[in-house]
């Protein structure tokens, strides 16, 4: 005990000085950013965890492509419920809206509750059923957009149906691109009033069980006997999709960015523990006079460094509650209302973050410090023979590695970001040199003072190389984000061609094909020609299932081994001239000799997927019936020409007697809007498709997404300065000696601020182009690795950000260095 108080004497007296500020400061940047990422992570997982027994609103529940008399048979009035979900246009007055509709049956739904309200964004309710027939419920959103009230009607289809409530909470909704949309749920009385689901609709049942007793065997034995193609009993992971491939990606990235904030703040608490021990040499040696042994010693400092912690630890902890609900306020439209607050666990595990960091990096400092000998009480050039550099090394490299397998827990994440580190430790080292020598260059023809600075880049070889890591990795972090955020959706309008279709029209009936045509035809809309379409799946390639054809390790493969791109009901469709957007890779398109059986030509990656070539024999599944085909092409389809592409295309005459629809896109300027609303009620049955209104949710949605993880960024530019700052005060010391000798000589002030500022400028200067080089690879890789976009280098960030940082950098150095000129050489040389 007498020792722990001693240890808070001496943590209390040295409170002001540099290195312990500098310790804490870099113990709050790593805390804070993984308390942060924790609580928000975790109020998400909590959220995913209280909706799951809701989710998938049943305890079994069946998707099928199309109404099953066999699976009718089975729906009970109190343990059962029928969902069905499509898209349509909604009207009302003037104003029309892609919509995402929901029929539901009487007794839905069957767990959990829906939530409703009497007008938008007031005090809802739960409610266990769904809206009467004739009357519908509207999202808040959609009201908005239509400009209607409770009360007033919307027509759906031939139907005019009242809106009777605003819908507030749905706790089975899907996750994908329809979960943006705004929902209408009605009743199925209603369906055949409308008139929207034809044959060849694009609309999915569910067909939802409750089994009371819990025993769920019996009932999925049934069902998986009168299971047909296409139809799939849904899994709780199949169907947990509230968060979107968006928001997963946005963790995954905060995730990286909150990782690398951690490890650059973990490389300024190695630089600043190593400086804790040089500055308390004395001290050690002091107490070692008093009669402390290395072991007391030892257990003195390591108290100071576990109460440095564990209040940095409690801050931090603080800090991220807070700044949590920032992330989840730039998310809220991605996430569903009334996300449960997290738990305490991550404030505990930062506060043991935080001890197990600072006492890992400080390690083999506090083994040398616990060996100082006595003598240098009289002989301060007396030091503890340090440890061997390689077991330092060691030790650091041991400890991030524990770390990041303790907060990613994915080996392939670590072994990418430890490959990157190292190439930019590389790169790092190569630019310095060039670099350095430049400026040197340079240097000769510029003054005295400017000659001393640039001359210090290479005498401080080591502190210079992590500072324009810390501060290149920084800067180029902040510039990928700034040039990528809006170039996706630029770049991808951008190099459409002009007029490119801004609407698709699905679900157009057989009979209404002409009228259609002719409706089209008589407004002037340049449209794409009429694709027949017929909702097929394809179940055997070559007599073996089509799931044994690839890996269910597959990344892009689902539970079943299926490949997700044919894990559905395809758009299937026939044609004479081979699309424009389309080019044959391998075989020939149709001839006189395939006239007389049915050919079918396949998408060139989905053709390498399945293992495909020419010739195979594939099995679809159709209405009921099972037909054959075999392969005669391969072919590349430019899928971002916003024209109607597929998959599979057969030829004139392979899909006869089959149900089908029609599918078209067309361009149609803003100003000739009005045509849409002629349209859909000239033809109801149709499913109209606004791209350019999709690209805005896009737009929207990336927006929110950039907005997180530059939020995140920020930990990142907070790590680069703690390794600056860190730097900064560990060559603090040689400063002062330099300052000292070169006033003692003559140096004047002025002198020295030149000198000074020049080499904190340069250091700026390199770090900027280290950022700027490390961006524009990075640019690169995911242009052409991950979006297939053209590559165009951005040459203003050569001329604005090097010396931006320069400037910012050079003042900050400047600031942080003004004791020098303060202090009196006397004083200097005697410290």
């Amino acid at each position: 005990m007498n020792l722990i108080g001693l240890a808070f004497k001496l943590l209390k007296r040295d409170g002001h000085s540099w290195q312990l500020r500098m310790l804490v400061v870099a113990l709050l940047v790593a805390v804070t950013t993984h308390s942060t990422i924790g609580f928000h992570t975790e109020r998400i997982e909590n959220a995913m965890v209280m909706q799951a027994s809701s989710l998938m609103g049943g305890d079994l529940v069946v998707r099928s492509p199309t109404r099953d008399p066999e699976l009718d048979t089975l729906l009970d009035r109190n343990t059962s419920a029928l969902a069905v979900e499509f898209s349509s246009v909604v009207l009302a007055g003037e104003s029309l809206q892609l919509s995402a509709i929901k029929a539901v049956s009487e007794h839905y739904p069957l767990k959990a509750e829906l939530k409703i309200a009497d007008q938008p964004y007031s005090n809802d309710s739960p409610v266990t059923h769904g809206p009467a027939a004739g009357s519908v419920w509207l999202e808040a959103r959609l009201l908005s957009a239509l400009e209607v009230n409770v009360g007033d009607t919307v027509e759906v289809g031939d139907a005019v149906l009242r809106v009777d409530k605003v819908l507030t909470f749905e706790p089975d909704r899907g996750g994908n691109f329809y979960s943006f949309v705004p929902r209408l749920m009605m009743s199925t009385g209603d369906l055949d009033k409308a008139n929207l689901i034809q044959t060849g609709s694009r609309v999915e049942f569910y067909y939802q069980f409750l089994v009371p007793d819990g025993n769920l065997t019996p009932l999925q034995e049934q069902v998986e006997a009168l299971l047909k193609p296409g139809q799939t009993i849904l899994t709780l992971q199949s169907r947990q999709r509230s968060i979107s491939a968006a928001l997963s990606r946005a963790q995954s990235y905060l995730k990286l960015a909150s990782l690398m904030a951690i490890l650059l703040a973990s490389v300024a608490l190695a630089m600043g523990a190593r400086f804790f021990s040089e500055m308390r040499f004395d001290t050690a040696a002091l107490l070692r006079c008093f009669g402390l042994s290395s072991k007391q010693i030892l257990v003195i400092f390591s108290v100071q460094l576990v109460t440095l912690a564990l209040i940095s630890g409690i801050i931090g902890g603080a800090l991220g509650w807070s700044m949590h609900f920032v992330l989840i306020d730039m998310l809220s439209d991605l996430l569903p209302e009334n996300v449960p607050l997290p738990s305490l666990q991550p404030f505990y595990s930062g506060c043991i973050l935080a001890v197990v960091i600072l006492l890992g990096f400080s390690f083999p400092a506090l083994l040398q410090l616990q060996r100082t000998p006595p003598l240098r009480v009289l002989r301060k050039d007396l030091i503890a023979a340090p440890l061997s550099t390689l077991f330092s090394y060691i030790v650091v490299i041991v400890l991030i590695t524990v770390l990041m397998l303790w907060y990613t827990r994915d080996t392939v994440l670590i072994a990418a970001l430890s490959g990157g580190i190292v190439a930019a430790w590389f790169v790092t080292l190569i630019l310095t040199n060039v670099f350095t020598r430049l400026l040197e260059s340079v240097g000769k023809r510029s003054s005295l003072p400017v000659r001393a600075g640039l001359r210090n880049l290479r005498r401080r070889q080591m502190s210079t190389r992590v500072q324009l890591l810390g501060f290149g990795l920084t800067g180029m972090a902040m510039l990928v984000v700034l040039l990528v955020r809006g170039e996706l959706i630029n770049t991808w309008q951008d190099q459409l061609p002009d007029q490119a279709p801004n609407h698709f029209v699905l679900n157009v009936l057989p009979e209404e094909g002409a009228p259609f045509q002719q409706f089209l035809l008589d407004n002037d809309i340049n449209s794409q020609p009429l694709y027949p379409v017929v909702r097929g799946r394809l179940t055997h390639i070559n007599e073996v299932p089509v799931n044994e054809r690839i890996s269910k390790e597959d990344n892009n493969a689902d539970a079943d081994g299926t490949p997700r791109e044919i894990n559905r009901e395809l758009n299937l469709t026939w044609a004479e001239q081979l699309p424009s957007d389309n080019r044959i890779e391998h075989g020939q398109w149709w001839s006189d000799a395939t006239q007389d059986k049915t050919g079918v030509s396949i998408e060139a990656e989905l053709a390498e997927k399945l293992g495909l070539k020419l010739g195979d024999e594939l099995t679809f599944f159709v209405a009921n019936q099972t037909f054959i085909a075999h392969v005669t092409s391969i072919r590349s389809v430019k899928w971002e020409s916003f024209q109607p592409n597929f998959y599979m295309i057969f030829n004139p005459g392979g899909l006869e007697d089959l149900p089908f629809t029609y599918l078209t896109s067309f361009y149609l300027p803003s100003e000739s809007k009005p045509l849409l609303k002629k349209m859909v009620q000239r033809f109801p049955a149709i499913t109209l498709l606004e791209v350019d209104v999709i690209l805005k949710q896009i737009r929207t949605i990336l927006d929110q997404v950039s907005a997180a993880v530059e939020f995140i960024l920020l930990f990142v530019l907070a790590a680069g300065l703690t390794i600056t700052l860190a730097t900064l005060v560990t060559t603090m010391p040689q400063r002062y000696r330099e300052g000292a000798l070169m006033r003692t000589l003559g140096t004047t002030s002025k002198q020295l601020i030149m000198q000074q500022w020049s080499e904190f400028f340069a250091i700026g200067f390199l770090s900027g182009l280290v950022a700027c080089f490390g961006a524009e690879l990075v640019r690169l890789a995911i242009y052409i690795k991950l979006f297939a976009l053209p590559y165009t280098p951005s040459l203003w960030i050569w001329i604005i950000v090097p010396p931006t940082l320069g400037l910012l950098i050079g003042g900050a150095g400047q600031i942080s260095s003004r004791r020098i000129l303060r202090m009196s050489p006397v004083t200097a040389l005697r410290e």
